[in-house]
């Protein structure tokens, strides 16, 4: 995401002499949020501020800005009392003074573990579960029981989070962690004065969380969560006039043991007389669990019809003879009609013509995250049809979100440098040449080596691509993380997803971005990817061109290496424009790297 101007926080600011800001991620009521770097530690985390854009709002009521600060520290209060492996972790709690045009400006600030992954609400379905009960089952097991745990956690340290919702739960892979506690309440803390309407978000919000904010206990939770479970069996609720607002929910029509008694606890959870609800997580718990068991005993009456053989010989003769139905459709259907698997394949002609009239891409699959920090989205496959009416086929690939950056291959040579030697601001690695140190243009040295370790001589420059990199230093860290260089083919093929219409070639109409820039603030494509031809070239390996697609030339034999991108006179090649092929030693001003990886190698 890009760093806007109304931003209370610039990327590259740096908040306690050790977090280094690299991107705004989302502006809420109260606050601000962004990934930093704490450069002492080596890890990303994320920073929440008060809004300055909220401030301003109610600057003229200096007791509901005091309301406001407070309640920001009883979020640090809350989620660092809190050690639990659902619910977010905290690290930290700052006031801090940051330039604001001529003056400076002094904000509140939380540091807290940075979970790059998705919210519950894309675990959820949009229609609902009902009526697959083993895939409500695998829901509740697999998420809402750890939530559940989460909750238990905060509510015996005798606090009550009052805005549980599934977009304040975070992904972190499949552990859903509880945030954003900015509207918690302990019995321990004393009041604060409220002057607004209400606090939460009215789906899930109990009636009485209405009708007196400040007296809700644990059981305003309770209900949340009994609208979260209903929600995930009949489909998102709406957002806006809704007769389940502040109500007791319960199913249609449940049909199964299971559902009917799912149907009793949500009920029971949502009752809009918190006396009659479930008094504890525990309790809620258990009667979920009960009607698990419930599940089982259906899948188990189920299996034992189906487990006859008569009946499994019947369904293998059932498939054989759908599969054969099937291939003879397809072999003797319509000729004019082409099926889903042929659409799936995308055609790109690099001289502007299209050779189907699918949408070029779509990014069906969610970005996976490695070892080095970065974001890895993923490319579908398809064909290119090269320069010379040679058609070439495209495995599906995930590619680095951003090329390497200064603070990434930094963390890689500090981790090697047993492997390493330097001499005169050369870096060498195994024996060959991987960095050229020194200033990168007039007054840019983003990389030094000082008492015994790589650093990045200036914190604001950590999330700028990393130049003068030869290709023994890219495949190096490649290498390292279990990534490898992309083929040129692949490197266009990625290039092309950012145009609806792929008339232009490389090289042309393209703005590029200054050295040094943020790899944050380089636009993105339609996969998601950042930056190809925009600011910097970057290394690859050459493909032949075969219609596999693979690497004929042996790796460090022969200019097997090339640099694409628009810092590079036009060439000719069978990929088309801005190609050129240096030696793998070779290091310059304007090239970087960025990494992929094959489907196969992704656990």
């Amino acid at each position: 995401m890009s760093n806007s101007a109304t931003n209370q926080i610039k990327i590259g600011t740096i908040l306690g002499d050790k977090w280094v800001i690299l991107e705004f991620i989302a502006k809420g009521g109260m606050g601000e949020v962004y990934r930093a770097h704490q450069i002492n530690l080596n890890r990303d985390v994320a920073i929440k501020s008060i809004s300055k854009q909220w401030i301003e709002s109610i600057e003229d009521d200096d007791e509901e800005v005091e309301t406001a600060l407070q309640r920001f520290q009883r979020e640090v209060q809350a989620m660092a009392g809190i050690h639990h492996p659902n619910v977010l972790q905290i690290f930290d709690y700052g006031l801090e003074s940051i330039p604001n045009g001529g003056s400076a400006e002094k904000i509140n600030y939380i540091a807290m573990e940075y979970v790059p992954g998705d919210t519950l609400r894309e675990t959820m379905s949009e229609e609902g579960f009902e009526p697959e009960d083993d895939l409500t089952r695998e829901w509740i097991e697999k998420y809402f029981l750890p939530v559940l745990d989460g909750v238990e956690a905060v509510h015996n340290k005798d606090m009550v989070h009052r805005d549980i919702k599934p977009e304040n739960v975070l992904m972190d892979g499949i552990i859903p962690k509880i945030t954003d506690f900015g509207l918690s309440r302990s019995c321990r803390w004393k009041g604060v004065t409220q002057s607004m309407d209400f606090k939460g978000t009215i789906m899930y919000m109990a009636p009485e969380q209405l009708a007196d904010f400040r007296r809700t206990d644990h059981r305003a939770d309770i209900y949340s969560m009994g609208k979260i479970l209903y929600e995930s069996i009949v489909g998102k609720i709406s957002t806006g006039s809704s007769p389940t607002h502040f109500k007791c929910v319960s199913l249609k029509k449940p049909e199964t043991l299971f559902f009917k008694a799912m149907d009793q606890i949500i009920q029971k959870a949502t009752a809009e007389n918190k006396d009659e609800r479930f008094q504890s997580v525990e309790e809620l718990r258990n009667n979920i669990l009960k009607a698990l068991q419930v599940q089982q005993k259906q899948n188990r009456k189920g299996r034992s019809f189906l487990e006859h053989p008569k009946w499994i010989w019947s369904g293998i003769s059932i498939a054989v003879l759908s599969v054969l139905i099937m291939s003879i459709w397809h072999l003797f259907g319509n000729p004019g009609q082409l099926s889903d698997s042929a659409k799936q394949h995308v055609s790109l002609n690099l001289n502007g013509s299209i050779v189907s009239d699918r949408p070029v891409y779509a990014n069906i699959k969610k970005p996976v995250f490695t070892r080095d920090k970065a974001t890895l989205r993923y490319v579908p496959g398809g064909a290119l049809m090269l320069s010379k009416n040679r058609r070439v086929t495209v495995k599906p690939f995930y590619m680095d979100e951003t090329p390497v950056t200064n603070l990434q291959f930094v963390s890689f040579l500090n981790q090697v440098k047993n492997r390493i030697k330097i001499k005169n601001n050369v870096v060498v690695g195994d024996g060959k040449i991987w960095l050229m140190l020194g200033e990168v243009t007039e007054g840019y040295e983003p990389i030094i080596f000082s008492n015994g370790n790589f650093t990045v001589k200036h914190p604001g420059h950590t999330a700028c691509p990393i130049l003068r990199v030869t290709t023994f230093g890219a495949m190096a860290y490649a290498r390292f993380y279990g990534k490898r260089l992309p083929t040129d083919i692949e490197w266009v093929y990625a290039y092309q997803g950012a145009q609806e219409f792929p008339a232009s070639l490389l090289g042309d109409s393209c703005e590029k971005k200054p050295i040094p820039t943020p790899v944050l603030l380089l636009d993105a494509n339609s996969l998601g990817i950042r930056g190809l031809n925009q600011c910097v070239s970057e290394w690859a390996t050459k493909s032949s061109g075969n219609p596999d697609n693979t690497l004929k030339t042996r790796p460090d034999k022969g200019k097997a290496y090339i640099v694409i991108g628009n810092s590079w006179n036009k060439e000719e090649t069978d990929v088309g424009h801005s190609i050129i092929e240096r030696q793998p030693w070779e290091s310059f001003e304007e090239v970087g790297f960025r990494c992929v990886m094959d489907v196969s190698a992704i656990k």
